[in-house]
């Protein structure tokens, strides 16, 4: 029973992350067969290409002798939206960022006049996206001699940039003197300093929120040194992931998510895994997040089962943040598990079982930097509080990535 659910929710998440991949370039051959792909490199006579066989990627190529047409997709998005006024920010598929404006497209490129690089060529398959520069963007810009400064645009040339500040009004700084550029929120400032958004805002201790990572973002998480996990987003709702327990255990975390509202999400996951004999366990569960990614609650259901046992009733999750300063967010995670008890008779030829919930709660506090988090906090519960009140200390360190 149990090796049925893991195979029917791992199969179930992997189609959703299946479903979320679709090519976006394509090929039209000499005999008018359309080829979804993505096209990785253009030759003089070749163009090279992955595309999906059998829920496989399969690299291969076609002679520019047997193709008719051919479209990338980003190239295709920057022709319609083209404004050769407008500065672009391009990033490739090595890492590579670009900020200038765009001279001309032609059929497989961009001629670019980038402002540190000056005119350069790139090539439109390793382009891996765009966007054009926000006219009312408000930046948060960071100075080569660790200056911070942060204000409206007003305009951008190709060696400065004019920005408009609350205190100082209009100033114009120059390209070289910038360190570190980035748009933000211009609610993020404040009293003049950039709170900038809680790293962890997908998990609090150890339970997640409903609240889901973004497509390609990830983190790695630490705690008591032996447990180590890992999250990755496959797409903007689903992320899959692992934990290893020095020497004691293995589970993989999929998980779901979605935002119903602007302050409201919904999600549902799983935590599947080997415990030592070895012994299968896991939890099925649901979860309602109300609030932002700094100031929330959830509320979490869910069943589960420890080798050949499980819950007659549902665990149930309590859990809140509440950010009160740009690096410190106070964090409660609590758990109501169920328990039971077996009342034998004298001869232990039958008992009588009784169900009944023990609440374990936790607290503390979460240091924020701008993709590392460090969770200082105290466990406790009534057979906890009578061998130690104050609560058994936890501490765990997040990286996102």
């Amino acid at each position: 029973m149990k090796q049925i659910i893991y195979i029917h929710l791992i199969a179930f998440f992997f189609a959703l992350s299946i479903q979320k991949t679709k090519a976006q370039d394509f090929i039209v051959t000499d005999e008018a067969r359309t080829i979804a792909c993505d096209i990785t490199n253009i030759t003089s006579d070749t163009i090279f290409f992955n595309m999906i066989v059998n829920n496989k990627s399969v690299k291969t190529f076609l002679n520019l002798s047997q193709v008719r047409d051919y479209h990338i997709f980003h190239l295709d998005k920057i022709k319609e939206s083209l404004d050769t006024n407008t500065f672009y920010y391009i990033k490739l598929d090595d890492g590579t960022s670009l900020l200038g404006k765009i001279k001309s497209i032609e059929k497989n490129k961009i001629i670019f006049d980038d402002n540190y690089l000056n005119k350069i060529t790139v090539k439109g398959e390793i382009i891996k996206s765009f966007r054009k520069e926000n006219p009312n963007a408000y930046y948060y810009i960071t100075l080569a001699n660790g200056n911070e400064i942060s204000g409206d645009l007003i305009e951008r040339r190709k060696n400065e940039i004019d920005i408009k500040t609350e205190s100082l009004g209009k100033v114009t700084l120059a390209t070289k003197d910038i360190k570190k550029i980035k748009e933000i929120e211009k609610n993020k400032i404040i009293e003049g300093v950039y709170w900038f958004p809680n790293p962890n805002a997908t998990r609090y201790f150890f339970a997640p929120t409903a609240i889901s990572l973004k497509k390609g973002e990830g983190y790695y998480q630490n705690a008591y040194i032996i447990g180590n996990s890992i999250n990755y987003g496959i797409s903007d709702n689903i992320s899959f992931g692992g934990i290893v327990i020095l020497p004691v255990a293995v589970l993989i975390t999929p998980k779901i998510g979605f935002p119903i509202s602007e302050k409201l999400h919904i999600g549902a996951g799983a935590i599947l895994g080997l415990l030592p004999d070895p012994t299968l366990a896991g939890i099925g569960y649901g979860l309602i997040t109300y609030g932002t990614i700094e100031n929330n609650i959830t509320i979490g259901g869910g069943y589960g089962f420890f080798d050949e046992e499980y819950t007659e009733w549902p665990i149930i999750t309590v859990n809140g943040m509440l950010r009160v300063s740009r690096r410190i967010a106070f964090v409660s995670e609590n758990w109501i598990i169920p328990l039971y008890d077996r009342d034998y008779n004298y001869n232990y030829t039958s008992y009588t079982k009784t169900n009944y919930y023990e609440a374990f709660i936790s607290y503390g506090l979460r240091i924020m930097k701008e993709k590392i988090t460090f969770d200082l906090a105290l466990i406790n519960s009534g057979d906890i509080f009578e061998v130690l009140p104050i609560g058994i200390p936890y501490i765990d360190f997040v990286y996102k990535f």
